[in-house]
């Protein structure tokens, strides 16, 4: 086989498998065809979040890498005309290859500050409660895969709400006062849709 030949074969097969290579990257989203990483605008925020740049600026922050991110229809029971209506709750989702983030608001009486912990910590399925101040109470999980802050809403009917923030993925390290911040800004946005009449600080009573 003259040289040539031999040099233009074994061109080809490079050629070939280069090209194998760049498919299966582009296809498979691995370098150097990696897609950016989306980007959250205020604008898409669910209505929990209200149209907050913070809470926006955070989530580009703490979620993991996917092209693109969107929030399905908002799901919940807004609080009725009627003064004695308490039924309010709101359930929202960021999804991204896969359902990232849930944030839920719910509306609660009378619970002390460890039951309060415990029903969230039994829904989260997460690790023990690091307090921080937000709210009445409010914690994170060792695991940095959720956040939740508990906040007075109204004295007549005795009424107060719990919002929590559950993550598939734990919020990078650096990035823990993130995620307290956005499970603040989502109780915030909670006791202005409920239409709660007192501070969310509140004391306990009794």
């Amino acid at each position: 086989m003259k040289l040539t030949k031999r040099r233009g074969i074994v061109a080809l097969v490079v050629l070939v498998l280069v090209a194998a290579w760049a498919g299966i990257s582009y296809a498979t989203n691995t370098p150097p065809f990696k897609k950016p990483k989306g980007t959250i605008e205020a604008s898409e925020l669910c209505p929990s979040f209200g149209t907050s740049q913070e809470a926006a600026d955070i989530l580009n922050r703490i979620l993991p890498y996917a092209t693109s991110y969107r929030f399905p229809l908002e799901e919940g029971t807004p609080r009725g005309l009627d003064h004695q209506d308490v039924d309010y709750s709101t359930r929202c989702y960021v999804q991204g290859g896969g359902r990232l983030l849930t944030l839920r608001t719910y509306a609660t009486n009378g619970e002390s500050e460890k039951e309060w912990q415990q029903t969230v910590r039994d829904i989260v399925f997460s690790g023990p409660a690091e307090p921080f101040d937000a709210g009445r109470w409010a914690f994170t999980t060792s695991t940095r895969k959720a956040a939740a802050v508990y906040s007075a809403c109204l004295s007549d009917p005795d009424t107060d709400l719990s919002t929590y923030i559950k993550l598939r993925d734990p919020a990078p390290a650096d990035h823990l006062d993130d995620l307290r911040r956005l499970a603040e800004i989502a109780a915030e946005q909670a006791h202005e849709d409920a239409r709660c009449t007192v501070p969310a600080d509140t004391p306990a009573r009794g």
